[in-house]
């Protein structure tokens, strides 16, 4: 199947524009270079999967909510509607750019080893080579974007690619947000890890925790105290379980999220947080570049500039615990 079936499976409307990629055509550089990208960007197992996404965004989107209360009422012979509340919000996306370049010798190194290592035969093939870069690359972006979800801090020094763009921890850590937060916000360990949670559940609208997509999304060293404590017999039902059903608590799903900084709990529904990007159109801007051709290095370079956000629709229904 080629990639813009692929694509066309995941409701994308593509254009032939939107595939071409500026790639000299006459080395074998650009395999399997789309599928990377949009791996990567999504991030298949990611955190930010799990969100609402929302694609083709260049600058910045409008997103309208509406609050319905009390629209149940006594009847009676008189109109007496409840005032719905009605409000939009702008989200904005922040600008960011995936660069690097690899020495080929060193990556035929690693790739040597790599292939020896899975009993591969595909030495002689030279799509190979490449799909092994991708697929390195592709590891490589999808953990940063993670950690840039999670971590990333427009004010924070050293400058690093954490400066790109705000990530969840700070967006909810504004308390001028109406984000909700535990009495105490304390390092978790396996001594009161379950009871964090129970604070967690308790503390959001009822109406939310009911939900399908409500999720616990906890660092991890949080979920690693979990299991700690089902090893420990703490969290006895889900100790019985074991390994036969996904890990949760009371139910709920546990989402691990790598890109968190310690002692990190969030509780709410995922269609509640948003993953903003400008996925679609930057495949225009794919540049892969062989610079044997132009500077006579033996190096391979890729860049790409993209835009990406993420964000919580109702602050008010999201639980937010770090220390």
């Amino acid at each position: 199947m080629s990639k813009k079936l692929e694509l066309k499976k995941l409701g994308f409307a593509l254009t032939e524009q939107m595939f071409d990629m500026n790639v000299d055509p006459s080395a074998l550089y650009e395999t399997n270079a789309i599928e990377m990208y949009r791996r990567a960007m999504i991030g298949e197992d990611s955190s930010r999967s799990k969100f609402k996404q929302i694609y083709g965004i260049k600058d910045r989107v409008k997103l309208g909510t509406v609050d319905f209360q009390n629209v149940v009422k006594p009847g009676a012979c008189d109109f007496d509607p409840t005032d719905s509340d009605i409000s939009q919000r702008t989200f904005e996306v922040c600008p960011i750019m995936i660069g690097t370049s690899f020495c080929i010798e060193d990556l035929e190194t690693t790739f040597v080893s790599d292939q020896i290592g899975r009993g591969s035969k595909d030495f002689s093939e030279p799509t190979a080579f490449m799909n092994y870069f991708y697929e390195t690359l592709q590891k490589v972006v999808d953990e940063e974007l993670e950690i840039l979800t999670w971590q990333g801090d427009t004010g924070a020094t050293p400058s690093s690619y954490l400066n790109a763009c705000d990530g969840l921890e700070v967006i909810l850590g504004n308390t001028a947000s109406g984000t909700l937060y535990p009495a105490t916000a304390s390092a978790v360990d396996i001594n009161n890890v379950v009871s964090k949670l129970i604070e967690a559940r308790t503390a959001v609208p009822k109406g939310v925790k009911n939900k399908p997509d409500f999720v616990y999304m906890v660092s991890t060293n949080v979920w690693e105290a979990y299991q700690d404590a089902i090893s420990d017999n703490q969290a006895s039902g889900q100790y019985f379980l074991g390994s036969q059903a996904p890990l949760n608590f009371q139910g709920t799903p546990i989402v691990k999220v790598d890109g968190a900084s310690d002692d990190v709990i969030v509780a709410g529904q995922t269609s509640n947080f948003l993953y903003i990007t400008d996925l679609l159109a930057d495949t225009q801007g794919f540049n892969v570049v062989d610079f044997m051709k132009t500077a006579l290095n033996r190096r391979i370079g890729v860049r790409t500039d993209a835009k990406v956000s993420w964000d919580v629709v109702r602050y008010n229904e999201v639980f937010f615990h770090k220390p």
